[in-house]
């Protein structure tokens, strides 16, 4: 795991959430919010998601049938 960036205290992510993908035209996908908390105060950095379908590192590409 790498050092925090200069400043950075804390970082955080919300409880993950049900999510809209818009390749499978589902709710597929999960996202979470990731927060850095500097001596400034806390920052939303953005929103992470990935979807259980699009998003599968064991898919070949290819068919079973």
């Amino acid at each position: 795991m790498s050092a925090p960036a200069a400043g950075v205290l804390n970082t955080a992510t919300s409880e993950p959430r049900e999510a809209w993908c818009p390749a499978c035209k589902a709710y597929t996908a999960a996202e979470v919010d990731v927060h850095a908390l500097f001596p400034t105060g806390l920052m939303l950095l953005g929103t992470l998601s990935a979807c259980e379908i699009c998003d599968d590192p064991t898919d070949q590409g290819g068919s079973d049938v």
